[in-house]
């Protein structure tokens, strides 16, 4: 990607066709669609420890961050607010590590 191209748009219900009726279930959905994503975004080879690697990580990484979101997420989907949960979700995603 060029440095004048933003990612595309994600959301943990992308390929979501129907809402399951428990939460447990709704989650399991939430957290494979997280999987696949990380996956995706996985480097091919592993990453170098050098520091002069030609890799860098995205310096807006806010490992806290990404994790009180995603509980915040958790805690939402089980009080019955799906969007609250799917908005903090996708915060959580935003936080986490993106390498070039």
């Amino acid at each position: 990607m060029g440095s004048g191209e933003e990612r595309p748009h994600w959301s943990v219900f992308d390929n979501v066709k129907t809402i399951p009726a428990t939460p447990e279930a709704l989650m399991a959905q939430i957290n494979s669609a997280i999987s696949a994503l990380e996956y995706a975004r996985a480097p091919c080879t592993p990453i170098s420890k050098n520091k002069n690697s030609s890799r860098s990580c995205n310096p807006a990484y806010d490992p806290r961050g990404a994790d009180e979101a995603y509980r915040a997420g958790l805690a939402a989907l089980a009080a019955g607010k799906p969007e609250k949960a799917v908005d903090s979700l996708n915060v959580s995603l935003s936080k986490c590590p993106h390498c070039c």
